[in-house]
């Protein structure tokens, strides 16, 4: 059941979301595909943007979160809609051992997926962002992180739709980033929006969507700064 004002905030919105769940903002970059840019405060980055992957290079606490953000919501969002974009995610940051089976992940996914698949071939958007997170587990070596994320997928074949998860990230540290060493949506049910409330009429439609957000996506996570 739809209502008013809801679906522009979950939409458009939620694209800019930030939390500062552990005392450090996070702020946004939209760096260009092919980028090399370093995100940071004062020139020291918590992420580098290498051929368009957001690379957690801070080892803290604060940089494997960040770590941790990118991951997912770049991972959820490329999965089905973007494969060569997915392949490049997972070689860049999933460790060595890791790569095949994120990989198979992919694969399937887009075989279980074939509506949206179709979609995306027909014009079809998607949108993945990190709304909250919680660092679980913190060694140095390795971190262990929560989050909370959503998808948004709109187009030609498919009216807008949001779906909610549960991930919880495994990160190792190893020559100067964090490494995925598991990535895996909890079964357990996720937070998800009771309702959706409609600003305008019609906001809830695909053509609403293509023109309200043409030429944004989503953030990448962690302070941001102009690489030097």
């Amino acid at each position: 059941m739809h209502e008013r004002r809801w679906a522009v905030i979950a939409a458009v919105l939620v694209g800019i979301l930030v939390i500062a769940a552990v005392g450090w903002v996070a702020g946004r970059s939209s760096a260009p595909e092919g980028s090399d840019q370093v995100q940071g405060d004062g020139g020291r980055g918590t992420i580098r943007v290498v051929d368009g992957v957001p690379v957690g290079i801070e080892h803290s606490r604060a940089g494997a979160l960040a770590a941790a953000d990118n991951y997912v919501a770049r991972g959820a969002e490329t999965i089905v809609q973007d494969p060569s974009a997915f392949t490049r995610l997972v070689r860049n940051v999933w460790a060595a051992a890791a790569q095949p089976q994120a990989l198979a992940d992919g694969k399937s996914s887009r075989r279980q997926a074939a509506d949206a698949v179709a979609n995306y071939a027909a014009g079809g958007r998607g949108l993945a962002v990190t709304a909250a997170r919680k660092l679980e587990m913190y060694d140095g070596t390795r971190a262990r992180v929560l989050v909370w994320g959503a998808g948004f997928i709109w187009g030609p074949e498919k009216r807008p739709t949001q779906r909610w998860f549960l991930a919880r990230v495994k990160l190792v540290w190893a020559d100067g980033q964090w490494f995925v060493e598991a990535l895996d949506e909890l079964r357990s049910p996720a937070p998800t929006p009771y309702r959706v409330i409609v600003a305008r009429p019609g906001a809830d439609s695909a053509r609403v969507f293509d023109d309200a957000l043409d030429g944004m996506s989503a953030p990448i996570y962690g302070s941001a700064a102009e690489a030097p």
